[in-house]
């Protein structure tokens, strides 16, 4: 049986124009205006807040950079209207689904109770078994106020291994997910990674280190198939 473990910003849902909002928001509080049109062509094949700086030639003191970093985040969540989930994803997910033993939602988000009702107001949380495990829901579960983000794949492996604990049978697991860090999260644990080309990564990021990549979340019952 497998076990199917999917992330949520990149791979079910498109967060670009979600993301190039928050960045000119930020930056416009911080009392730099950018435009979106500068912005955008910066944003398809990375998140890097600090190469995108660099390309827009804005340079933040230490002070500044920590606002930026925080103003990111709140802009990103009261953002969500930017976002849709991708053609296809929901009714694959719901082809495939007979054929798993599980199927769980997770995400590097921390916010717990924000990011479960936008999954519920997108009509997600009915595909998966259990509600979406986020970065402070590991938080909650470790006893801490806080996981770093970084480093990625510390937090990551536990994650993913968070999402299936009560899973009994695990013959397959695999991890779908957009960036380089999650797949590579995946191989650490010995798990199957396969890539989606809908985030930020290209092709050419994800072929070293995944086993499989897909254009989207909607080719996934072909890959089943095989």
């Amino acid at each position: 049986m497998t076990v199917l473990v999917s992330d949520l910003d990149g791979t079910l849902l498109d967060v670009r124009d979600r993301f190039v909002h928050s960045q000119v928001n930020a930056l416009a509080s911080l009392g730099y205006e950018v435009k979106i049109t500068q912005v955008y062509p910066l944003v398809q094949y990375t998140m890097d807040a600090d190469k995108l700086l660099g390309a827009l030639d804005i340079s933040l003191s230490n002070r500044e950079l920590v606002q930026y970093y925080t103003l990111i985040e709140q802009e990103f969540y009261k953002g969500w209207q930017h976002s849709q989930v991708f053609p296809g994803a929901i009714e694959a997910l719901q082809s495939i689904r007979p054929q798993l033993t599980a199927l769980r939602l997770i995400t590097s988000r921390a916010w717990v109770e924000e990011t479960r009702r936008e999954v519920k107001a997108f009509g997600l949380d009915q595909l998966f078994d259990q509600h979406v495990f986020t970065r402070g829901d590991l938080a909650r579960a470790e006893g801490v106020d806080e996981i770093p983000l970084y480093p990625y794949l510390e937090h990551r492996q536990r994650l993913i291994q968070f999402s299936i604990n009560d899973v009994e049978v695990q013959d397959t697991v695999w991890v779908l997910g957009d960036s380089p860090n999650e797949m590579r999260a995946a191989k650490g644990l010995n798990y199957i990674a396969v890539g989606v080309l809908t985030g930020f990564a290209s092709k050419a990021d994800l072929e070293p280190i995944c086993d499989y990549i897909l254009n989207s979340v909607a080719d996934i019952p072909t890959l089943l198939e095989a």
